[in-house]
């Protein structure tokens, strides 16, 4: 059975999904013609006001080190870009779907900065290391782990308990496996087709755990750049879960796709470079 195969199978177990918002969906329905959406861009932003705040965060962490800060919507569009700033609001307006209160926001917030520092990082590897540039890496990286916000979201119980088999040794497959009996890709990766988002952000969310050596896959760059992107989150302090717990790295296909400064440099490049405190005031 094909993972696609078994995602209409058990995904049948999880109730109440939600659907994209009103935001969401106008911010996914808008092109690239920039010219036709940008007033319409600004607008869905400034009249979605906890939107608004995190999208101004977002955007100052990805570029608070070119020494200006962005403090108006406008202001972003002019220095960051159309295509950005919708990806940005695009991320963003998801994770509205899923907020947490109470006792639950705790593990909210840690999802949502791992989220947001593996975004960051995937954009600026791309454009900085690779000088590849891809439009999508920011989005891919920021919504990969989008399956464990909707498990998050539908079963607190199972995630916590997730949580403490990952916390005694396990790894996140393997716990969930055992709770749950699929992984958060998988879950992921259905809701990327539930919601129609483009056909590379699904394949980077299901298969970025795997080792992107061995996938034939047209994706396989923005796989391995969010493969590397989500266990360089993890080193500098942007994990899932309370303690030091890192997914599986597959170093050497990593290295086979791309020509990387050596992984402890990469990672202090990255630290130095961009202002991941912000992520914690967003």
């Amino acid at each position: 059975m094909t993972k696609i195969e078994k995602i209409r199978i058990e995904i049948q177990t999880l109730k109440k999904l939600p659907t994209l918002s009103h935001s969401a969906m106008k911010i996914l329905n808008l092109t690239e013609n920039e010219s036709t959406h940008l007033d319409e861009l600004v607008k869905i932003i400034e009249n979605d006001p906890p939107i608004l705040s995190k999208v101004l965060g977002v955007a100052n962490i990805l570029y608070l080190g070119y020494g200006y800060k962005i403090t108006t919507v406008k202001d972003a569009l002019f220095k960051i870009g159309f295509n950005t700033l919708r990806n940005i609001a695009f991320g963003i307006s998801i994770f509205s779907l899923f907020k947490s209160s109470g006792q639950k926001e705790i593990t909210y917030r840690k999802l949502f900065k791992h989220s947001i520092a593996t975004g960051v990082i995937s954009k600026f590897i791309s454009e900085n290391i690779l000088d590849y540039n891809d439009e999508t890496a920011f989005t891919c990286g920021m919504l990969h782990d989008i399956g464990l916000f909707a498990l998050h979201y539908l079963n607190y119980e199972a995630y916590v308990k997730i949580e403490n088999l990952v916390l005694q040794g396990k790894t996140i497959a393997e716990a969930e496996n055992e709770v749950i009996d699929l992984d958060h890709s998988i879950i992921g990766k259905w809701l990327s087709e539930w919601w129609g988002l483009p056909e590379e952000i699904g394949e980077v969310i299901l298969y970025h755990h795997e080792n992107p050596a061995t996938l034939d896959n047209k994706y396989r760059k923005n796989i391995a750049l969010v493969h590397l992107s989500n266990f360089i989150s993890e080193r500098i302090g942007f994990g899932i879960f309370d303690g030091f717990q890192e997914s599986n790295f597959y170093e050497y296909g990593i290295y086979s796709i791309f020509t990387l400064p050596e992984i402890n440099e990469l990672i202090n490049y990255i630290k130095n470079d961009l202002p991941f405190e912000e992520i914690n005031i967003i």
